[in-house]
């Protein structure tokens, strides 16, 4: 063994170790320091799809194409190439190569001469997007970082080339070692088409320009290893790991037995869960979730990539800390609200899960955001005034309302509505779950009375239960507090078991995201449709039948999509379809979809005001018109009264309608 295979030994040594006693502090903070445990299923064959789709084939990240394609042949580039540097330290070391000629040879040196002239091309493109076009959500954040890993991987890119290029200019002589020497053309097409670019160099100058690169080469490498898992790059290690782990709950937040627990929510980093500490270590800081978030686009200072950024932050200075001194828990693990996570931020999330949808390595922002209302509601009862007011209407009134209960029912008076709070005993197929803002709220009753005119018209045996339905608990879970969500949802429980009911439709995806996915939490098993999901298969059964609108109708539709309905449940399809069935004369609005901008509405924000920034309904009203869109299609109650009121107070009334799904197909029954 030769003085360089020493020193090449010796460097891959102290970087290897560099790099797993990081990974060793980081897994032992993930280990040692949580006091819950995430709840999750093994759903094995999801998990390898996920691992597969969003890791390998980086799936999430084409959500934005051009930044997509940018990362996934950097990161295929960065793979393959891997291949080769266990190559080069081996044939260095040990000096003979570990890849003998052959058809895998061939082709792992084939990509990966392919793949460094594509990753050199793409260092330049991302260096060009984030310092030339200045691409807002890259700014602000690490940029140090973001340029000495550029440098890092163009410099190994670049070694690489050089060395392939003088081997195929035939001027290595002896130091063939380190590549393939000898090689076919076809199989080095990027080192081949660079001989006729460069000029050979003089033979006396070769010596230094080939160990020139050799050192730069192993060096790069060994720092690039000591460097990842201290940098935001600690997401090569953890993001493979966060994505096989994901929980795939909608963004719902661990429930609290009361019984047993007295940490209620998340006030220091060991109230969260080793998967939430995975979710900390894979931030790569691209700002994707930020650049979604409609707190944020509208001028509020909430940024779901700062709060999961300082609190990884926090983890790995407290972490450290208490490494050293395990004595005083306490007196190490300081509050994350208020320093660094600042309370207004908190209240300004709409919980629409923008940032959840968009993060190329699923991070679950949401749940966290959650969690630390919880902290401030449950342990210092701290919650903005609109939400205290919320809480007592919930306590009392069992809705967000200050109303008589008694009255829930009201809006079906003279419409021959099966009401189980006044006939208990009467047969029905199906509950209609009417929801607290349509049973209460004028405007919202006649999204009531549209669905109870469909299903009437349809032939559906359905009831509703009137003064003995009550809230689902989601303003109140949403807002922080965790033991009221918790009382309404066993009544609820407690009526549905009682009155064996099994099947429900609800027009409120809110009611409707509570009912099908956090009550089973609680020992019941429903089938529950949303009202959109269930009219449209009424259409395609022919139970229904819907007039069209004449061709010289000038009427121009588009559609709101509900967070709680799309992003959490997915159901993106039938409201569209419901829409395709009367009109052809249907747009997009700019954002739409997986990408729809919230109304502003959720997260228990249709009770509180905006304060900061525009608001965030007002922004989607613009959309809107932006299009030129005379009527506004919602399929949510909480999507109605904040479109509603946007239309009015920004002067649209005399040229735009909002009107629900179940308004528009009500009013062209045939």
């Amino acid at each position: 063994m030769n003085l360089v295979s020493v020193l090449v030994l010796a460097g891959i040594i102290i970087a290897v170790f560099a790099f797993f006693y990081k990974l060793y502090e980081i897994l032992w903070d993930a280990v040692k320091i949580p006091l819950k445990k995430p709840r999750m299923k093994l759903d094995l064959g999801r998990r390898i799809y996920i691992l597969i789709r969003n890791v390998f084939l980086q799936g999430k990240l084409f959500k934005d194409p051009f930044a997509g394609i940018m990362h996934a042949l950097m990161f295929w580039g960065f793979i393959v190439f891997g291949a080769y540097s266990i190559d080069f330290f081996y044939v260095t070391i040990f000096a003979h190569q570990l890849f003998s000629p052959g058809i895998l040879s061939d082709i792992i040196f084939f990509t990966v001469n392919i793949f460094a002239g594509i990753v050199i091309a793409d260092v330049i493109y991302a260096a060009v997007r984030r310092w030339g076009l200045k691409i807002k959500r890259y700014q602000g954040f690490n940029g140090f970082e973001a340029a000495f890993i550029l440098v890092l991987i163009g410099l190994l890119m670049f070694t690489y080339l050089v060395m392939s290029v003088l081997d195929m200019q035939g001027l290595l002589g002896g130091y063939t070692f380190v590549v393939r020497s000898g090689a076919p053309h076809y199989l080095e097409p990027i080192s081949y088409a660079l001989t006729y670019v460069i000029p050979k160099a003089p033979s006396s100058y070769v010596y230094y320009i080939f160990w020139s690169a050799f050192w730069i080469h192993a060096l790069d490498f060994m720092v690039f290893l000591i460097y990842i898992p201290r940098s935001k790059h600690l997401h090569l290690f953890a993001a493979p790991f966060n994505v096989l782990f994901s929980t795939g709950t909608q963004a719902t937040p661990l429930p609290i037995d009361f019984e047993k627990e007295t940490r209620f929510g998340a006030t220091d980093i060991r109230d969260f869960t080793w998967k939430d500490y995975f979710d900390f270590y894979s931030c790569t800081e691209c700002g994707r979730c930020t650049d979604n978030c409609p707190a944020n686009m509208t001028g509020k200072t909430l940024s779901p990539r700062d709060i999961i950024w300082d609190i990884r932050e926090t983890v790995m200075a407290q972490g450290k800390e208490y490494r050293k001194n395990r004595e005083n828990p306490d007196e190490v693990f300081k509050t994350v609200i208020g320093d660094p996570i600042l309370e207004k931020d908190l209240w300004s999330c709409t919980t629409c899960m923008a940032c959840v949808e968009q993060c190329p390595v699923m991070i679950d922002h949401v749940p966290k955001i959650i969690d630390m209302r919880r902290s401030l509601v449950l342990n210092q009862g701290k919650a903005p005034k609109e939400s205290l007011d919320l809480f007592r209407n919930i306590e009392s009134y069992a809705s967000p309302y200050a109303i008589d209960p008694s009255t829930r029912g009201d809006w079906a008076e003279n419409l021959d509505v099966v009401d189980l709070s006044k006939n208990p005993d009467a047969n029905y197929d199906v509950l209609y779950w009417v929801g607290c803002v349509a049973s209460y709220d004028r405007r919202n009753q006649d999204i009531a009375k549209s669905v109870t005119k469909i299903l009437k018209k349809a032939g559906v045996n359905f009831a509703i239960l009137g003064s003995m339905e009550k809230c689902t608990g989601d303003p109140a879970r949403r807002t922080g507090n965790e033991y009221l969500a918790d009382m309404m949802i066993r009544q609820n429980v407690e009526t549905f078991k009682e009155k064996k009911i099994h099947k429900v439709i609800t027009a409120c995806p809110h009611c409707f995201n509570s009912l099908k996915n956090e009550y089973k939490e609680y020992g019941v098993e429903l089938e529950v449709y949303h009202h959109s999901e269930y009219i449209n298969r009424l259409i395609s059964d022919k139970k229904i039948s819907v007039k069209a609108l004449t061709s010289d109708s000038s009427e121009k539709y588009t559609y709101h999509d509900s967070c709680y309905l799309g992003r959490y449940n997915k159901i993106y399809d039938a409201p569209r379809e419901i829409i395709g069935s009367f009109t052809e004369n249907f747009q997009e609005m700019e954002k739409n979809k997986s990408k729809a901008l919230c109304c502003g509405a959720g997260g228990g924000r249709l009770w509180m005001q905006e304060t900061e920034g525009t608001m965030v309904s007002h922004k989607r009203i613009e959309m809107a018109d932006k299009i030129n869109a005379s009527t506004v299609v919602t399929a949510c109650p909480y999507c109605m009264t904040m479109l509603d009121d946007a239309r009015k107070t920004t002067n649209r009334e005399d040229k735009m309608n909002i009107q629900d799904l179940s308004e528009v197909i009500a009013k062209r029954l045939e």
